[in-house]
């Protein structure tokens, strides 16, 4: 009678994570990998072909378990990115600075498809003119978010929600061609209010950010 599997796929790419959370992408290997599950590097090699076949499923993994949400605002998405590349800095640069093949995205958001489709929604904008703008948040929230993991500086949770507010203004004001003040409150209401909590104090932010 062969002996019970007591090793998952998943076990395996947990305890990759772990490797990646605690000693960064350069320990990565089925042997660091082995000794985090405590066992042989067999169960790996039954499982995976190698290591880099190990990767790429840990590049899915990561992204499915850390950054898949299912937000109602629009500043969900960008509150949750950043917030990982804050607290899982290591998994960050993983998951986001390293060389690119030619068929990967450049943000390679697992979001896209419900971040565009709340954009039109909630702005009754067109999906063309929403990823325009979504990729121009990206961008800025890449920059952001990589400051964070890198320690270039850091910032507090009302340093963030406060720059990602200002920036989105700025292509309210232009994706939408806003111009009443109290209409760009309005659609600024719509999308991000969130973490905000209280609506008065909802109010004094927005009125901070015009």
């Amino acid at each position: 009678m062969p002996p019970q599997k007591r090793i998952f796929r998943q076990d395996i790419l947990q305890a990759a994570v772990e490797v990646v959370r605690q000693q960064g992408e350069q320990a990565l290997s089925v042997r660091s990998i082995a000794n985090k599950l405590q066992s042989s590097t067999q169960p790996i090699y039954s499982e995976f072909q190698g290591i880099e076949q190990l990767k790429k499923e840990l590049l899915v993994y990561a992204k499915e378990n850390f950054l898949h949400i299912n937000a109602i605002s629009y500043k969900d998405y960008g509150i949750r990115f950043l917030q990982f590349a804050y607290t899982e800095p290591e998994l960050f640069r993983f998951l986001y600075i390293r060389r690119r093949t030619m068929e990967e995205t450049f943000v390679d958001d697992i979001n896209y498809e419900e971040t565009i489709s709340l954009l039109c929604k909630t702005l009754d904008m067109e999906r063309d003119k929403a990823t325009e703008m979504h990729h121009k948040m990206q961008c800025y929230c890449y920059a952001l978010a990589v400051m964070l993991a890198t320690g270039y500086c850091t910032f507090s949770m009302k340093d963030i929600e406060e720059r990602l507010t200002q920036f989105y203004i700025i292509l309210l004001r232009h994706y939408k061609q806003v111009t009443d003040e109290q209409e760009l409150k309005e659609l600024i209401k719509r999308t991000l209010d969130t973490h905000i909590g209280k609506e008065e104090d909802y109010g004094k932010k927005v009125e901070e950010s015009l």
